[in-house]
């Protein structure tokens, strides 16, 4: 079984980079540390985690994938 399967196309890869970013700056901007804070930041790390490896494990559970079909064979 492999552990990261890419599932992902690279423009959701970009969305979710972008989101996970301007979730960091919102959490930042914040002044006083709250759950809000701890939960943006979580959010933030699972995006730019999905994005960085190309891999959700949502989609992974449900058998989905953007990720284009390669005729290489």
């Amino acid at each position: 079984m492999v552990l990261l399967v890419t599932n992902q196309s690279g423009k959701e890869r970009k969305v979710r980079a972008f989101v996970g970013i301007v979730m960091i700056i919102l959490a930042v901007s914040i002044d006083s540390p709250s759950i809000v804070v701890f939960g943006l930041l979580a959010a933030a790390g699972a995006l730019l985690f999905n994005a960085i490896s190309g891999n959700c494990y949502f989609y992974r559970i449900l058998g989905y994938s953007t990720c284009p079909v390669s005729d290489s064979y």
